[in-house]
């Protein structure tokens, strides 16, 4: 798995005229491929109210440039499915391939489209473990757990509009990426707005460290001092976060990982601490016990 990758944000707004939006689509996904980016992602609807299969007329015209540029595309459509149609993201690979798709859960008023009966998925590409929620979703915080259950390390929400601060707070929350496509808000697994690059307008390109790596205090503290100890000048304290007993960690190296070092040290990351105990602690609630 690539440690720091980059991802683009392409902010041409949904819906409008077929033919010239999915053009502006294609030539926005040629300026991604010549910067290098790993996974870019479209906006809800970007071409329309089109609906068409999977694959399909879009699916196959993006897919060309995923494969010249050998990038992840994240392409929404409408997805007509027999007799029934849906708000739908297809995940395109780096060869073209259709990899898979999520339908939107929470459709919005008025859409006249189908809601998702398969709920949140998880997608593992050579960039991590991805997520992948749409526009009014960001109203259903359930969703966003379920993301974090599942893992994510990057959640991309396609979306109509910015989206603002519910994004920020998810991902601080959960400590996963959060990849807005209306703004082009990239947001850190701080919760803040990360630094991009703007190479043209409406796009916006980022570089994500997937290694850096939250700790609780509990039961890990001498554990992390001897590894900081021991890899001194090749691993840092990026921040300390005094009132959640928090610490996030970052390699300095590009030969050492700090994810392959919490294993080697038994270190538990911050999100396996929290997925851990509530496993345990329901359990013992389930036969009455106590904790």
């Amino acid at each position: 798995m690539l440690s720091k990758i980059k991802v683009s944000a392409i902010a041409i707004g949904s819906n409008g005229d077929y033919r010239s939006k999915l053009a502006l689509a294609l030539d926005h996904l040629k300026t991604s491929g010549e910067f290098g980016v790993d996974i870019a992602c479209l906006p809800e609807i970007f071409a329309g109210n089109h609906p068409e299969s999977i694959p399909g007329p879009i699916t196959e015209a993006v897919g060309k440039l995923a494969r010249q540029y050998g990038m992840y595309v994240i392409c929404p459509i409408v997805e007509d499915d027999q007799d029934k149609q849906y708000n739908t993201v297809v995940l395109i690979g780096r060869k073209g391939e259709i990899v898979g798709s999520y339908r939107k859960v929470f459709v919005f008023w008025g859409e006249n489209l189908s809601p998702s009966q398969d709920g949140v998925k998880y997608f593992e590409t050579d960039i991590g473990r991805i997520c992948i929620l749409t526009c009014f979703d960001i109203n259903f915080p359930e969703l966003w757990q379920c993301a974090d259950d599942l893992g994510a390390e990057i959640v991309f929400w396609p979306s109509a509009y910015g989206g603002g601060m519910p994004l920020n707070a998810f991902a601080e929350l959960y400590h996963y990426y959060i990849v807005p496509v209306g703004a082009g808000n990239i947001i850190d697994v701080t919760g803040k707005e990360m630094v991009y690059q703007n190479p043209r307008e409406q796009h916006f390109i980022a570089t994500l460290d997937l290694d850096r790596v939250f700790i609780h205090d509990n039961y890990t503290q001498e554990k992390v001092q001897k590894m900081l100890l021991d890899y001194k000048g090749k691993v840092e304290i990026e921040q300390r976060y005094n009132m959640e007993a928090w610490t996030l960690i970052r390699s300095v190296d590009s030969t050492v990982s700090v994810r392959q070092l919490c294993q080697k040290y038994q270190i538990e990351t911050l999100r396996q601490y929290q997925h851990r105990s509530r496993l345990q602690i329901n359990r013992v609630r389930e036969c009455g016990g106590v904790v």
